[in-house]
């Protein structure tokens, strides 16, 4: 393989992972598993793309979200004292939250949405972010140095996890919303009694 291939390979490495992620750092893992590349180089192209795609995921949802949260559709199901209590909260356990959800499949583009929309201090982001992918890639790369090629059958589990979570959570949410609701509904039939 020349350099230009490889250096055309790594730079879809740092591309790809902003699409999916777990394709570009299972691919870079193996690449280095295959000693195609030195382990650093698969490393650094898709954490560097990590760390961007996350950035400009941040910042765009920083910039057009304030907007859209001052719409006066969205005001009707978000209001700003609510927008103003989850800042709160976000700024306590947003950066945890954020370096854990890099190992929550499903969880990392709200949690990048919510730090823009909730104006997260961006050298916080910046941070939480690194130690998440840095501790991401280590994780990966130590599997991978570990179990070798079967490692990548952890990437299925994974998303059979996420799915069956995804689905009873859906489903718990739902129970809970039409349990509120009839809550709600029932407090103010006994209050219109009472009245």
């Amino acid at each position: 393989m020349t350099g230009t291939e490889k250096e055309l390979i790594l730079l879809g490495l740092f591309f790809v992972v902003a699409v999916n992620e777990d394709s570009a750092v299972v691919s870079g893992a193996v690449l280095s598993y295959h000693h195609v590349f030195p382990p650093w180089q698969p490393f650094i192209a898709c954490f560097l793309g990590m760390w961007t795609s996350d950035f400009l995921v941040c910042a765009v949802s920083r910039s057009g979200g304030q907007k859209l949260l001052g719409a006066r559709w969205i005001r009707r199901f978000v209001s700003p004292p609510r927008v103003q209590r989850a800042s709160t909260l976000f700024e306590k356990y947003g950066g945890f939250a954020t370096v854990f959800s890099r190992f929550v499949l499903g969880t990392r583009t709200a949690l990048l949405v919510a730090s823009g929309l909730l104006k997260y201090p961006v050298h916080k982001f910046l941070a939480v972010t690194l130690v998440g992918a840095l501790g991401w890639f280590f994780l990966i790369y130590s599997l991978f140095n570990f179990f070798g090629l079967p490692a990548t059958a952890i990437f299925g589990f994974r998303w059979l996890a996420a799915l069956t979570m995804m689905l009873f959570g859906g489903t718990l949410a739902a129970f809970l919303a039409a349990r509120s609701k009839k809550r709600a509904s029932l407090l103010r039939r006994s209050q219109d009694r009472q009245t």
